[in-house]
């Protein structure tokens, strides 16, 4: 073979594994592997609503009702753009996303979900998955940045998901 068609067939499988570990890397995920905590003894849930008054739902490992917000968000499903490698191998450049959205009425604002359990080393292990009106978002503690997820129809589980924990949640009185 002359030298030519060996760069161009090493090229094509550079590309081709490429592709197909880009595919690897959107596969779907659940809670557990977006934040790494795998087995959760407590949650920490606020909720803000399209008027800004702001719902918390703080949850331990026995506590009535944890199990059952817990299998709602493990059961939830995930994907990570392709463009998050990038994202983080770029982590140290300022972040540029200063977007902001338009709530519409009647829709919850924010979601934020954090999950924690006991660590190796005695500290505490710590997961945070978010909701911006209709975008997901996940925290890499590693290089210290949010990161967009991907879910079908994400916007409509997000809503209803603010609506089924707003009841359960406390009130958070502001300072006047």
């Amino acid at each position: 073979m002359d030298r030519k068609k060996v760069l161009y067939i090493a090229l094509m499988a550079v590309l081709v594994a490429l592709l197909l570990f880009g595919q690897w890397y959107k596969r779907p995920l659940d809670m557990e592997t977006i934040t790494g905590v795998t087995d959760p003894d407590d949650l920490s849930i606020s909720i803000i609503d399209s008027d800004l008054q702001q719902r918390d739902l703080n949850l331990s490992a026995g506590d009535e009702g944890f199990d059952e917000v817990l299998a709602q968000l493990q059961a939830l499903q995930f994907r990570r753009p392709p463009t998050n490698l990038i994202t983080s191998a770029l982590s140290f450049l300022p972040s540029w996303s200063t977007t902001s959205k338009e709530v519409e009425d009647g829709d919850f604002s924010h979601l934020m979900i954090t999950l924690s359990q006991p660590g190796a080393d005695g500290e505490r292990l710590y997961g945070y998955v978010g909701f911006w009106v209709d975008e997901w978002e996940y925290r890499d503690f590693d290089h210290g940045i949010s990161l967009p997820l991907v879910m079908e129809d994400g916007k409509d589980i997000g809503q209803d998901l603010c609506a089924q924990l707003w009841d359960a949640a406390t009130p958070v009185e502001t300072a006047a």
